[in-house]
């Protein structure tokens, strides 16, 4: 086991709550890489689940004490609170987060090593994140939906992230040092509890950005995400499309009245587009894609405006 005063290269993290299903092949698909197991730990911070997570995580560091394994509760509610105790607890240089919902395959932490050792110019890491479908999506999914299930495949190549598409929280990684210059996660936004606010990843990658520091995309960085027949359900859709929105009218709260107004018309361009796009669905005769592509642009603008 890892101690205080001791580092390691690197932290792989998770956040949880409430995935006492999934949690347990989190952290053994960790404990699976092909990585030197001196070099990393793995550390879980729950917050304040209310299924039978904690027991399992007691569970599984009585039967692996040899394993640099260890959890923490994160009594203020929200996964930005969640993600910065993460942070916090990390003794590695380098953190990497992974969904408790997930798993990693086995070269996950060593391309993620080897990229930060060959590039020291790059401060942060998005993996690829493919989705595994425990339900049969519906008739009106399309690919405008990958947000919705975490799906993040930006292709075969390596290539800098410069704004317009940022890494998600299933599968990203840092040096540890840059919290130091830009600070934590906003507390003010993100998922908290069953409420589906958004905007956190985005807000910290902007921030790295805005330091002149390099983020890149590393397809070689590969989890595999599950998809439960719950994202399906039109009210979290449109209770996650609406997060969307409001948690970008937070972020921005401190912005100017120019900024704020141009993401307003943004979204009405977004979804003006989403209907005229759309009617290519409705000439194949998918009404439903394109109700719900038209509903979800719909959505997204009304939790701005709201």
């Amino acid at each position: 086991m890892t101690t205080a005063a001791n580092t390691v290269k690197i932290s792989a993290v998770i956040c949880s709550y409430n995935r006492a299903r999934f949690i347990i092949k989190a952290v053994d698909s960790i404990f699976a890489q092909r990585f030197p197991v001196a070099d990393y730990e793995v550390v879980v911070v729950d917050n304040n689940s209310t299924d039978n997570t904690l027991a399992l995580l007691a569970r599984y560091q009585a039967d692996h004490p040899q394993r640099a394994f260890r959890y923490y509760t994160e009594l203020n509610q929200g996964v930005s609170h969640t993600r910065t105790r993460c942070v916090k607890e990390a003794r590695g240089e380098v953190v990497a987060f992974i969904d408790d919902d997930s798993y990693a395959e086995d070269n996950w932490l060593g391309s993620i090593h080897d990229f930060f050792a060959t590039h020291p110019d790059v401060y942060s890491l998005g993996g690829k994140i493919l989705p595994y479908y425990l339900a049969e999506p519906p008739a009106w999914f399309s690919r405008y939906f990958f947000g919705l299930v975490g799906r993040f495949d930006l292709g075969k190549d390596i290539k800098p992230l410069t704004g317009s598409r940022y890494p998600c929280g299933a599968n990203m990684a840092f040096r540890k040092a840059i919290f130091e210059e830009i600070g934590f996660f906003n507390t003010a936004i993100g998922r908290s509890g069953t409420g589906l606010s958004a905007g956190e990843e985005k807000d910290i990658y902007l921030k790295i950005l805005a330091t002149g520091k390099r983020v890149y995309y590393l397809p070689q960085m590969v989890v595999h995400h599950a998809v439960e027949a719950n994202k399906f359900d039109i009210g979290y859709v449109q209770r996650h499309s609406m997060g969307i929105g409001s948690s970008e009218k937070v972020r921005l709260k401190d912005a100017s009245l120019y900024r704020r107004t141009l993401k307003y018309f943004e979204y009405i361009g977004k979804w003006g587009y989403a209907v005229l796009y759309g009617t290519g669905f409705l000439l194949r005769g998918q009404w439903s894609r394109f109700h719900m592509l038209e509903r979800f642009r719909w959505w997204v603008l009304k939790g701005y405006w709201q």
